[in-house]
């Protein structure tokens, strides 16, 4: 199985939308983020995509494998790719997450939610803050050599 991460294009679009709303996550603003966009590429098909977005913080804000291509290290093949995008813009990338089990184990922290609204403009605001089911992590990059993987 040889994956191919790479930056994504114009054409990648469809494909990202289509990754993203298999997990019910924005699809609204990928054109204006596309630049902060990789893909996962097996076999000439878009398997899997991450989003790195530079809005109130430095964020992984989309990680989506397909259903039929999860659990093979695609997911972290992503995350890794990320990682070191994020380290040439900033020491501490976030993410809001329903599964932290799996970033914990590449690193990330769970902070407390009360931290969440102090990070994101968009929490401040959120009428289901109180019953949120994001965990909100974060990883320090300040000690990672910059050929962390």
């Amino acid at each position: 199985m040889d994956i191919e991460i790479r930056e994504a294009a114009q054409s990648d679009i469809k494909d990202i939308k289509r990754l993203l709303s298999f997990y019910f996550l924005d699809t609204e603003n990928v054109e204006n983020n596309l630049s902060g966009f990789i893909v996962a590429v097996l076999d000439g098909e878009t398997v899997g995509c991450a989003g790195l977005y530079t809005n109130d913080v430095v964020e992984l804000g989309a990680l989506a494998v397909l259903p039929a291509h999860r659990n093979k290290g695609i997911g972290s093949k992503l995350v890794e790719a990320i990682l070191k995008r994020a380290m040439e813009l900033t020491d501490t990338l976030y993410l809001r997450t329903t599964n932290p089990a799996f970033f914990d184990k590449k690193g990330f922290a769970v902070i407390q939610d009360s931290e969440k609204k102090n990070v994101w403009n968009d929490c401040m605001t959120c009428d289901k803050f109180d019953r949120c089911r994001q965990a909100v992590m974060k990883i320090n990059l300040s000690g990672y050599p910059k050929t962390i993987y």
